[in-house]
C-alpha cells in the first residue's frame, strides 16, 4: 500500500448537501478499490488561478489515502468521469517527501 495525496476541486455552485454526497461518493470509491482514508481536510471555496470549465472559484478538498499501487489508476478514472469535479490531482506522498529531502540536501 502506498500513501497518496488527493486534492480535488468542485464546482462553486454546488449546494452543501451535494458537497456531502460527492465526498461520500469519493470515499466509497476509495473503499471499493481496497483503499483507506487517513485524513480529510476541507479547504473551502477559493478563487482559482485561472478559469477552469467556465468557473473562477472552486471548493477544495484534500484527502490523504492509502491505496494499492495498481488501484491508483482506477481512482483517477472514477474522478475523471464525475462532472461535478472540475480538477483533481493524485500524487504519491512518499515521492513528494523524497523530492523535498533531496532539495534540502543539495541546498545544504
Amino acid at each position: 500500500m502506498n500513501t497518496y495525496e488527493l486534492i480535488y476541486v468542485l464546482k462553486p455552485d454546488i449546494t452543501d448537501q451535494d458537497i456531502g454526497s460527492i465526498r461520500s461518493d469519493i470515499k466509497n470509491s476509495i473503499l471499493e478499490i481496497e483503499g483507506k482514508i487517513e485524513k480529510e481536510d476541507d479547504w473551502g471555496k477559493r478563487q482559482l488561478g485561472f478559469e477552469i470549465k467556465d468557473c473562477f472559484e472552486g471548493i477544495y478538498t484534500f484527502v490523504e489515502v492509502q491505496l494499492p499501487p495498481e488501484n491508483s489508476n482506477k481512482l483517477r478514472d472514477k474522478l475523471k468521469i464525475d462532472e461535478r469535479i472540475i480538477r483533481f490531482m493524485l500524487t504519491r506522498a512518499d515521492k513528494i517527501k523524497t523530492t523535498a529531502l533531496r532539495k534540502q540536501k543539495t541546498e545544504a
